[in-house]
């Protein structure tokens, strides 16, 4: 079951963020994507009574593939491999939560916070990696 909620709530996410990405534009990803994201992982797979960590982990590997396949001929490691790590530990957060509370929504705040900070760390390190690139470039 956790297999058929991670492939339904990645194309859900897909869809989600896509939609998002063009009426809110770049600033989805550190503000409503990590929250449609969680809540639609965490929520399905809590009421399905199915393994909140297997659900999010699977999620990372569905999403570390269509990483793979977008990043081009280079085939960088990177990207997949934080998908997966992100994943599961925002549903291990979400899941350690909700063992420690017995309050779902306790769980996919602490989750969402999670993802949410994730999120802006690689943004961060993606435009200061840009920036230093930039200064390469204007220097030669």
């Amino acid at each position: 079951m956790a297999y058929i909620i991670a492939l339904l709530m990645a194309s859900l996410s897909f869809l989600l963020n896509r939609f998002f990405m063009r009426t809110v534009g770049p600033v989805t990803v550190i503000s409503i994507g990590p929250f449609a994201e969680e809540a639609a992982k965490t929520l399905l797979a809590y009421y399905m009574g199915t393994g909140i960590v297997a659900v999010h982990a699977i999620f990372g590997v569905i999403e570390a593939v269509y990483d793979w396949c977008q990043d081009g001929k280079s085939r960088q490691l990177l990207a997949p491999l934080l998908s997966i790590a992100g994943h599961a530990l925002f549903g291990t957060v979400t899941a350690g939560i909700l063992d420690f509370t017995g309050i779902i929504w306790f769980g996919l705040a602490a989750g969402t916070m999670v993802h949410l900070a994730y999120n802006v760390a690689v943004v961060r390190m993606l435009a200061e990696k840009g920036a230093r690139n930039r200064g390469r470039r204007d220097k030669s």
